[in-house]
């Protein structure tokens, strides 16, 4: 599904020049690949790096084309990040069709648990039986099953992946809150949620006690929409960790695409043909260029100074470098005003995208 309406949007529509230079952090906030981010949790907080390892490209191989003889250069890239610091990772039960779950779990055997942290999701639909007859249960017997194939005891977060579960809110909340009685969990979130059912979902939860830690809602350069209609400054004015994935628009932020050159017709976010977002580019060159920094380092960094905590794909030790180089410095107000000139806000999805 695309972030654009539609499956491939041809034409980006600019994001409104009074947002230009405006939602960006205290010059102060400057996280480190050392630094810590706290996700509020029932029985205290989990803590992670100010950024996420996307590992939808482990195992997928519909979409990302994934070949076992990759392995070995993702597992150097795990070790680069870990050392550095950054120990936080995402997947999902939709990922690979589990497989990125189980090559998760290679990766972190053997580490202290303490030293790392895992999210995976939940994936509700109206195709699972599941989610009919035990519709409470849905959650926690998926997560039961993420766990074997990652090998743990529990995740650190649990995630509902996106608004399509057929269940209500309050059901869905139910089947978390026993994820999280059970020990299966420490904290839980949702992603691609808009503000009225995040705010629906922060209050069935806190009927069991339990807080709402975050939203993970695509967001970059070429996507502000969650910045401009508020779901950024929703979840900070509240207490929860804003999460962006496809931070860098699957790969059109890092220069490693052209007009000759595209994305393949699968990276369907923010699928805007590269002739539309030359401009774009071209500032974010720029800028990197003046910094002795990789064009995708600059785009983290312009996530991370709007608020948000940047996912990102990685799948060699060179993209790893590059997250850990968008930390420890901040792009400049004029800089970032630079970017918002040429930025895209974006649009919600009538199923899928709803922040």
């Amino acid at each position: 599904m695309s972030a654009t309406s539609g499956i491939h949007s041809s034409k980006p529509n600019r994001a409104p020049r009074e947002f230009d230079g405006k939602n960006i952090m205290p010059a102060s906030y400057c996280p480190t690949a050392k630094d810590r981010v706290v996700f509020p949790a029932k029985n205290g907080k989990v803590e992670a790096s100010h950024i996420c390892i996307g590992a939808w490209p482990w195992g997928d191989k519909s979409t990302w084309h994934y070949k076992e003889e990759e392995f070995p250069a993702i597992e150097a890239a795990w070790r680069e990040l870990y050392d550095a610091g950054i120990n936080f990772i995402d997947t999902a039960q939709a990922y690979g069709s589990g497989e990125s779950e189980r090559l998760v779990g290679k990766l972190v055997k053997g580490l202290p648990r303490d030293s790392y942290v895992i999210q995976t999701k939940w994936l509700g639909t109206a195709l699972d039986a599941k989610n009919y007859v035990h519709a409470s249960d849905a959650p926690y017997k998926t997560l039961k099953s993420s766990l074997e194939r990652l090998g743990l005891e529990y995740v650190d977060i649990y995630l509902v992946h996106g608004p399509t579960h057929p269940q209500s809110v309050k059901t869905v909340a139910e089947g978390l809150a026993k994820c999280v009685n059970e020990g299966l969990t420490k904290a839980v979130g949702v992603a691609n949620y808009g503000n009225d059912k995040v705010l629906e979902m922060k209050a069935a939860l806190a009927e069991h006690g339990i807080p709402l830690a975050t939203n993970q809602v695509e967001y970059s350069i070429l996507r502000r929409y969650p910045e401009i209609h508020g779901e950024i400054k929703m979840c900070l004015d509240n207490g929860m960790v804003f999460q962006s994935y496809s931070s860098l628009a699957q790969g059109r932020l890092t220069g490693k695409y052209t007009v000759e050159h595209p994305p393949p017709k699968t990276y369907r976010f923010s699928s805007y043909p590269m002739e539309e977002i030359k401009e774009t580019l071209a500032v974010l060159e720029k800028i990197a260029k003046a910094r002795g920094k990789a064009m995708a380092s600059v785009a983290l960094n312009y996530n991370i100074s709007k608020g948000a905590l940047p996912l990102v794909g990685i799948r060699n030790p060179e993209q790893a470098r590059q997250a850990i180089d968008a930390l420890g410095w901040r792009l400049t107000e004029q800089e970032i005003i630079e970017l918002d000139r040429v930025s895209v806000e974006g649009t919600k999805t009538v199923l899928w995208q709803q922040g």
